[in-house]
């Protein structure tokens, strides 16, 4: 499974638009409910052990780049198409390296 966290400012509102976004992207990309986890988060709970990919902002993606997982920024958290061109490409690329483990 492919673990995702969503991050923004306070984990609140703009975080669930983001979760929902990564997961209406992920299903109309034809990828199976189960393949991956979305997870809210904000900026001081974000640095959990396992995350494979954090979709956020460049604001917040500084605090993030030295956990080893993938760091993907959008300019607008809320549009789904930029989410599609950031995202699809590094998770099929984490999900190719998951199935040969």
């Amino acid at each position: 499974m492919i673990k995702i966290g969503c991050v923004c400012g306070m984990g609140l509102g703009s975080g669930l638009l983001v979760k929902m976004g990564v997961d209406n992207v992920l299903k109309r990309a034809g990828y199976k409910e189960g393949t991956w986890q979305t997870e809210v988060m904000d900026t001081s709970t974000a640095r959990q052990i396992g995350i494979d990919i954090y979709v956020t902002t460049t604001e917040f993606a500084k605090n993030l780049m030295d956990t080893g997982a993938k760091v993907l920024t959008v300019l607008n958290l809320f549009n789904e198409k930029e989410i599609e061109a950031v995202l699809i490409p590094v998770y099929k690329v984490i999900l190719a390296k998951k199935n040969k483990e």
